[in-house]
């Protein structure tokens, strides 16, 4: 097939040819792919808890999730935990330590905080000294619960209502730092999880 050019691109070629340019075609625009962005493995099941929506989800791979409405957290919302009687419930991700069906609370379901996040924080700032922050590490290099008597706090974990009140419950957040439900939604969660379980408050 013979390719008829018009007098404009041909003074263009040849002006291009010249100046060292010269263009065949259509330039080729390179794809990059994008960036494969790898989310944290989860244990099977793992806990959502929303604070804005007050609302804790339970996942599970093979089962529908389990979702608990009406959540209630510490007197003085959700955000990073500095130190311990500020009556913050920490944001970020934790594990299930331990659970305790004998509680005031029904149910306690400890997590374990201080996370590492958590323990750099309050060394940076000054709220945890070297000795508390290598305490922390080395309960998580070895697998077990973090130190709970640190000024960042401790203690902090998801439980029931026990004696208090429903009203207060359904109308405030309450609590010193946990995440709180009602006393049939603890026992129904106390049934679904066990240490180890992931938990992400957001």
């Amino acid at each position: 097939m013979k390719i008829v050019r018009g007098p404009f691109e041909l003074v263009l070629c040849l002006s291009l040819f010249l100046s060292g340019c010269f263009w065949v075609g259509t330039p080729q625009l390179k794809e990059e792919s994008p960036p494969i962005v790898m989310e944290p493995q989860r244990s099977d099941p793992w806990i959502l808890i929303e604070s804005r929506a007050k609302r804790m989800t339970v996942y599970r791979k093979n089962a529908p999730p389990v979702v608990f409405e009406g959540v209630a957290f510490g007197a003085a919302g959700v955000k990073d935990k500095l130190r311990a009687g500020d009556d913050v419930t920490p944001r970020g991700m934790y594990t299930v330590g331990w659970i305790r069906k004998q509680s005031k609370f029904v149910h306690f379901i400890g997590l374990a905080y201080p996370s590492m996040v958590d323990a750099e924080r309050g060394y940076q700032r000054g709220v945890i000294d070297n000795r508390a922050f290598e305490r922390i590490k080395r309960a998580f290099d070895r697998q077990q619960i973090p130190p709970q008597d640190t000024a960042l706090g401790g203690f902090i974990g998801i439980h029931g209502l026990g004696r208090g009140s429903p009203t207060i419950h359904r109308m405030a957040n309450w609590t010193s730092g946990c995440v709180a439900v009602d006393n049939e939604q603890i026992r129904e969660l106390s049934s679904l999880i066990k240490p180890g379980v992931q938990v992400e408050i957001r």
